[in-house]
């Protein structure tokens, strides 16, 4: 519903061979997994490119206007023209069967609601994203099953402690770097949750209506992972237009530093827990003097974490006398906005004391994509 179809990339999709079974999750798996194994390294989204190939064109979108006065009745409904009235019956029945519009959280004055078969009955089931804010902006998604007598209702499932086997999928709008994904393969409905950080994406593939609990809650998911290079930018400080004070105007034109920093960032590797090493991460810096006491022992010296962002890796960054803290620093999704923008390298001269942002120019390509288990409780 969010992703955009890629026209290019269906026209290549209908040259590849059928699934071996429509209904088979793990072979539908197996196929996405290839797929996007073979999408070209400089593909800055291969997952999305592969996706958008079966994106489900099905679905109808409804806003339905409410009043944010929870004493307000629900306003006049109007059908669709796209809508059909069997359709629409089972849409204004949930709205006021459920008290909708003040049960669930409302920020932009509308329901954002959507119509499409899930499981294949020929009926169309509900989609409902309910925005409820909070420091990470949150977005919760549910999926309700149309009952040809109680109408829109929530799926059973066997494993309730994995909401997303229920239809449950939570979007966090702020440090994040999320996606849901409403596919359509061979007429077959599949929902896929997309978790990602700077060392990779898993790809969560599910089909929460089905009849059998295995599509439900798989065992299995995709993991992708990704290399990265990093280089300094050009202009190496503040792309964003801010004026450089003093202290970052002289690393700036610190060329022998700047080399020597690029020199490091090219020498970059990437463990299995997705931890950037690169330079003398075992060295560190004398402590400044006039350091607090209690902070002395403090290593690396970057500041506590946020939900902006990852700390990929640390290390000691020397030119001269000078000696530095570094951290490698990726800005997660909704605050990095390009991959190619997505880190910088934030240098400390002592605890809690930041020298400067330096902006990296950086590429990221597949490395390997796999299946592996599903954590317990789908963590």
């Amino acid at each position: 519903m969010t992703h955009p179809v890629v026209r290019a990339a269906l026209l290549a999709a209908l040259s590849l061979p059928p699934l071996a079974a429509a209904s088979d999750l793990d072979g539908v798996l197996e196929r996405l997994r290839a797929e996007i194994a073979a999408v070209p390294a400089d593909d800055p989204a291969p997952i999305d490119t592969v996706l958008a190939r079966y994106r489900d064109e099905t679905g109808i979108d409804l806003q339905i206007p409410v009043a944010g006065d929870s004493d307000a009745p629900l306003p006049a409904l109007v059908r669709l023209a796209t809508v059909d009235p069997a359709d629409w019956d089972a849409v204004t029945r949930y709205l006021h069967q459920t008290d909708a519009q003040h049960t669930v959280p409302v920020e932009m004055g509308e329901l954002s609601l959507s119509l499409l078969d899930l499981d294949g009955d020929g009926q169309r089931d509900l989609v409902q994203s309910a925005y409820s804010g909070g420091t990470s902006l949150y977005t919760q998604v549910d999926l309700l099953r149309r009952d040809p007598q109680r109408g829109f209702v929530v799926p059973d499932s066997l494993d309730p402690q994995r909401p997303w086997a229920q239809g449950q999928y939570g979007i966090s709008g702020r440090g994040s770097d999320q996606g849901l994904y409403w596919l359509r393969i061979d007429g077959v409905s599949y929902i896929a949750y997309r978790d990602g950080d700077y060392y990779g994406d898993t790809l969560l593939l599910n089909r929460p209506l089905s009849a059998d609990p295995r599509e439900r809650s798989p065992a299995v998911q995709l993991q992708v992972r990704y290399g990265r290079q990093h280089r300094l930018a050009d202009p190496v400080m503040h792309l964003d237009g801010e004026p450089l004070d003093a202290q970052v105007t002289a690393i700036a034109g610190d060329r022998r530093l700047l080399k020597h920093i690029d020199r490091l960032l090219a020498t970059l590797s990437i463990d299995g827990e997705g931890v950037a090493h690169f330079g003398d991460e075992q060295g560190r810096c004398p402590v400044p003097a006039g350091t607090d006491p209690d902070e002395a022992p403090a290593w690396p010296w970057r500041g506590a974490g946020s939900y902006t962002f990852d700390t990929a890796g640390d290390t000691v960054i020397r030119s001269g006398k000078q000696c530095y803290s570094a951290s490698l620093i990726a800005l997660r999704s909704s605050y990095a906005g390009d991959h190619a923008l997505c880190c910088q390298l934030w240098l400390y001269r002592g605890p809690g004391e930041q020298a400067a942002t330096l902006d990296l120019r950086s590429r990221r390509w597949v490395s390997g994509v796999t299946l592996v288990p599903v954590p317990p409780q789908g963590e």
